[in-house]
């Protein structure tokens, strides 16, 4: 009876114990697209969260590099922050080559991010609509497809963006812009070269 009693003891934390990490997924942010853009002289990375909401959750992080920014956000502002969803990077025009090779590069060791995860160059108005619609990034990504049908050389996602600036061509490589002149329209702008 006692050796029954013993094993029951022993036995009962394993069947109680739970999963440690189980709260984490549900107490996670996840983000769903990064913005960039420059204020002040100050450049800024917007995470934006998850939701469903009709206005985008979203934490802008002051730093000098994605990685930066990831780091800082993880420890400041968004603790459970996984990047594995993330589909979208924007850069404001003004800042693309400040920051477009070297955040690519970092982007490009990090196994947790999806290599083809879309990557787009953007003004001013373009992040004004990101962070007042949620629907904005629905149809951003969908317009990057477009544009990729239209225009086969166009890259369109960190990988090809990545796999562009290694190769180093003298001519740069196309990306697409998007701009915000009372609706969002897509086009193409070259960089490099």
């Amino acid at each position: 009876m006692l050796k029954k009693l013993a094993s029951m003891l022993v036995c009962l934390p394993l069947i109680f114990c739970g999963c440690k990490n189980s709260h984490r997924i549900e107490t996670a942010a996840i983000i769903e697209n990064v913005s960039v853009e420059a204020d002040g002289g100050q450049i800024y990375y917007t995470f934006y969260l998850l939701s469903d909401s009709e206005t985008p959750g979203c934490v802008s992080v002051p730093a000098s590099s994605f990685e930066e920014a990831r780091k800082l956000a993880q420890k400041e502002y968004i603790p459970n922050m996984s990047l594995a969803k993330l589909e979208l990077l924007l850069i404001r025009k003004d800042v693309d080559t400040d920051v477009l090779k070297k955040d690519i590069e970092y982007i490009s060791t990090q196994a947790s991010f999806s290599p083809v995860a879309y990557v787009a160059l953007c003004d001013g108005k373009t992040l004004e609509k990101m962070k007042s619609s949620a629907d904005a990034k629905e149809w951003i990504e969908r317009q990057i497809i477009l544009c990729k049908n239209n225009n086969p050389d166009v890259n369109i996602n960190y990988l090809s963006v990545f796999n562009s600036y290694s190769r180093g061509n003298k001519k740069g490589f196309r990306v697409p812009l998007i701009t915000a002149e009372g609706e969002l329209k897509v086009s193409v702008v070259t960089i490099g070269g």
